[in-house]
């Protein structure tokens, strides 16, 4: 490809109000080395319910996104959110709403003269409209294992979707093991791709020693943190046991919350500090004596790979988590593992005790070495390889 050829990424982030994924990560190290690139807001791939907690921030965001509808994020790079509603499971409807977002986005490309682009695609609602689209290629990237995705509303119809853009894709890439695991034995050209991390944003809250924001200070040692969003895919109950065995522990959750959290709200040694900016997140971090990951251990959390546990890393942060395959694979050595409350309880203890200037050196250099750019420089060279192979 030349330096030019423009990226067109229907993405599964709204790249307005969410914090970077992989996805962001490898756009903007495209978009560094002279690719232009539009990144298309996520559609979803449910209706939220009225009911469900978290609904009404989820509908302003929604709203305030697509008042901006076509905006420049900074030079060659643009920001589409197509004004639609994820309406899945009608044919008819699935159609309109089809046709509507393929209008959308082939306006954007023609005012923006994209011309044919490479379509990076890494959610499946949008396959109908990557199928409308004019385009160069077609990379489908696994972040996730898209149809075992938490609340699906119309599992069959995103599952067939998802079917159509594996078999389109010219390349595909996973970022999990057991993703790979399950596609590659299915098609020629399927990659393995894992995270990789922005090691220099993380680790110079270390190197620099950075100091505790003021409503950190407040809370004192040990802190138990985690960053990421607070939906019903977290395991409320395992913290919360944790949280109530263990009053001297103080429990820091950073994050939106999208879910029920009022019994750990309760709690005087949990404290929910709200939604950070990416920019923000590593002074946070620095200042954890043990960070933790306990989600419900659904199919989908099991093929996941938690890109937080490199940042995590690359602050030099023990960690307690639920077993995840890519974790019991690949971080065993700096990983301590649990599935229940009091699990999660013995292990933060186990960490505290155990951890020494050593171990905390170990972890920032298992990571040091990572690198997006050399991640998108894999991924457009086995694209190469598919498309004119």
């Amino acid at each position: 490809m030349s330096a030019k050829d423009p990226i067109l990424c229907f993405a599964g982030d709204n790249y307005w109000f969410s914090n970077p994924h992989s996805r962001y990560h490898l756009m903007h190290s495209l978009h560094r080395t002279g690719h232009r690139v539009l990144w298309v807001n996520s559609i979803g791939m449910n209706l939220p319910k009225v009911r469900q907690r978290g609904f009404f921030k989820r509908v302003g965001m929604k709203l305030r996104s697509w008042l901006r509808w076509l905006k420049a994020a900074e030079p060659d790079f643009w920001v589409l959110t197509p004004i639609a509603l994820p309406l899945f499971g009608n044919a008819l409807v699935e159609r309109l709403n089809g046709g509507w977002i393929s209008l959308q986005v082939r306006l954007a490309c023609s005012i923006l003269g994209l011309g044919r682009p490479l379509v990076f695609a890494s959610i499946p609602s949008f396959a109908d409209v990557v199928a409308a689209v004019p385009r160069r290629g077609l990379i489908y990237y696994y972040s996730d294992k898209y149809d075992a995705y938490r609340d699906l509303t119309a599992r069959e119809t995103i599952a067939a979707k998802d079917r159509a853009l594996f078999e389109a894709a010219d390349a595909v890439f996973c970022a999990s093991d057991r993703v790979y695991e399950d596609l590659a034995p299915r098609r020629p050209h399927v990659y393995s791709m894992p995270h990789a991390v922005d090691f220099r944003h993380f680790n110079a809250a270390v190197t620099d020693d950075v100091a505790m924001p003021a409503d950190l200070s407040t809370i004192p040692s040990p802190r138990i943190g985690y960053f990421g969003s607070l939906t019903d895919s977290n395991d409320i109950d395992m913290i919360l046991h944790a949280a109530q065995a263990a009053p001297d522990l103080q429990f820091v959750l950073i994050g939106r919350v999208l879910g029920d959290y009022r019994a750990l709200a309760e709690l005087p040694n949990v404290h929910l500090l709200g939604f950070k900016a990416y920019q923000e997140l590593p002074a946070y971090g620095r200042h954890f004596d043990v960070a933790f990951m306990c989600w419900k251990l659904t199919d989908w959390i099991r093929h996941s790979n938690p890109l937080k546990t490199k940042e995590y890393l690359s602050l030099g942060l023990p960690i307690v988590s639920v077993p995840i395959d890519e974790l019991l694979n690949n971080f065993a050595e700096h990983v301590t593992f649990a599935e229940t409350g009091p699990e999660l309880l013995t292990g933060v203890r186990q960490e505290l005790a155990d951890d020494s200037p050593a171990r905390h050196e170990a972890r920032i250099e298992s990571v040091r070495g990572e690198s997006w750019d050399a991640r998108v420089t894999e991924m457009m060279a086995r694209w190469q390889e598919a498309s004119h192979g």
